[in-house]
């Protein structure tokens, strides 16, 4: 069987360091014949991917396959429990055909299992445990501990969410050639103006609006963010973004368009190429575009205070978690205090630029104790002169499916202080596992 060879030798290069979708494009670019079985192929690695963790511990008990053989037994496990493109007794005899008689009597127990996905899980695992969540969701434990702290019940309804498709939500410009697009059923409106949903089975690429600019990728709560607070002219504003930005930038140009001074600063000028097509179509002489590597020196570039400074650095990115079945697999966790570190730097130097009685906005799409909460805790506790207005934790699984933590701060202004939500999730988090829940009863 052609795609079980394709599938294993394509799993082999993901779970050796190769990304997912570099790994089917390499193989797919290159050999034009077997194009028409990129379809299946990523459909059997995909779901291997999705539920790696739990095969890899149900073949863990399994001996007398090497690990070679274990990745091919796990393309047939994929088949057979969950995507069922082949039939099992065709995907069972290809095995064979890789494995050998001998190792196919070893693997047949384990490719036999059918039912529901909860009857897969090894008999020793608590149901109200964190490895639980870990095999039935395919989320490392690390990963299962970070969301955590928010508790159980943000923990497992976050977990559910990325295990289903990413969504892709799309801004409409005003344009008066998007109104047919928009009553298209592709693209589904959600309550935050001009921001849909796309529900398309096309690559949104397949749209001439969308290779032209006229429509672009955005995260609501992003977009809603910026909506919350706007600044009147004649100001000014200061955004500093990195590569994952969730559209802030196209959406502050296209927002405000020539009615305030914009200095937009990026770690990575070559991920605004969008950005500077829109600029350049909207003939604005207003929009300072420029790279930095240090955000805490962008004096030669920003000419003194602004009223709004927006940041949103790079961050661990769990936004992102659902665009690709190895996302987690490939996260590199020891990264995590440089990521941190980095969001911190940002943060001290865009605060400097804040004028008096303006608002600094930090944002991360992510979902992260640390990089959120306790990062602003931080920082006012050096900042005396800045006053927090408010912040949030929003989860992927609510209306607007973003995973994003935002602070609103004022510099100056006297601004009555709001309950952190956090502080009540913290609050809450005992109440909402399993444990406080069987002693609540």
């Amino acid at each position: 069987m052609k795609e079980l060879d394709l599938s294993v030798e394509i799993l082999n290069a993901v779970l050796d360091g190769t990304e997912f979708g570099t790994a089917l494009k390499d193989k797919f670019q290159k050999e034009v014949e077997i194009r028409p079985l990129r379809h299946d192929v990523a459909s059997l690695v995909g779901c291997a991917l999705r539920h790696s963790i739990l095969f890899t511990r149900l073949l863990d008990k399994v001996e007398g396959l090497e690990e070679s053989d274990k990745r091919i037994v796990m393309i047939g496990m994929a088949n057979n429990y969950f995507c069922r493109r082949y039939e099992k007794k065709d995907m069972d005899e290809a095995i064979k055909g890789l494995l050998g008689e001998e190792k196919l009597a070893i693997a047949l127990p384990i490719l036999d299992k059918e039912g529901e996905e909860n009857r897969y899980m090894p008999d020793d695992v608590d149901h109200s445990s964190l490895d639980y969540l870990s095999l039935r969701y395919n989320a490392p434990i690390w990963a299962c501990k970070i969301l955590h702290h928010f508790g159980y019940s943000n923990t497992f309804k976050t977990l559910k969410k990325w295990a289903r498709p990413y969504v892709t939500y799309v801004r409409f410009r005003n344009l008066p050639e998007l109104e047919e697009l928009r009553t298209s059923p592709d693209f589904a409106a959600t309550s935050i103006k001009d921001v849909y949903l796309y529900a398309g089975k096309k690559p949104l690429r397949v749209y001439e609006e969308y290779r032209r600019g006229k429509i672009f990728e955005v995260r609501p709560r992003v977009k809603e963010l910026l909506d919350s607070h706007v600044i009147s002219a004649p100001s000014s504003a200061l955004l500093y973004c990195g590569k994952l930005s969730g559209g802030a930038e196209l959406e502050l140009v296209e927002a405000y368009g020539d009615a305030l001074a914009m200095n937009i600063a990026t770690s990575e000028l070559d991920s605004k190429l969008a950005l500077t097509r829109l600029i350049r179509e909207l003939g604005l002489h207003n929009v300072n575009l420029f790279q930095t590597t240090d955000p805490t020196a962008m004096d030669a570039s920003v000419p003194g205070k602004q009223q709004l400074v927006i940041c949103l650095p790079d961050s661990t990115a769990f936004d992102q978690v659902p665009t690709s079945p190895d996302f987690l697999l490939h996260f590199d966790k020891d990264a995590m205090d440089g990521i941190i570190s980095g969001e911190q730097k940002a943060l001290e130097g865009c605060a400097k630029y804040v004028d008096d009685g303006g608002k600094l906005i930090y944002a991360i799409l992510t979902i992260s104790k640390k990089e959120g909460h306790l990062a602003v805790e931080s920082f006012l506790q050096n900042h005396q002169e800045f006053t927090l207005v408010e912040e949030k934790q929003c989860f992927p699984y609510d209306e607007l499916g973003t995973a994003v933590y935002y602070a609103v701060l004022s510099r100056g202004a006297e601004v009555d202080k709001i309950p952190a939500p956090l502080g009540e999730l913290s609050a809450l988090k005992e109440m909402s596992s399993p444990c406080a829940a069987a002693k609540a009863e």
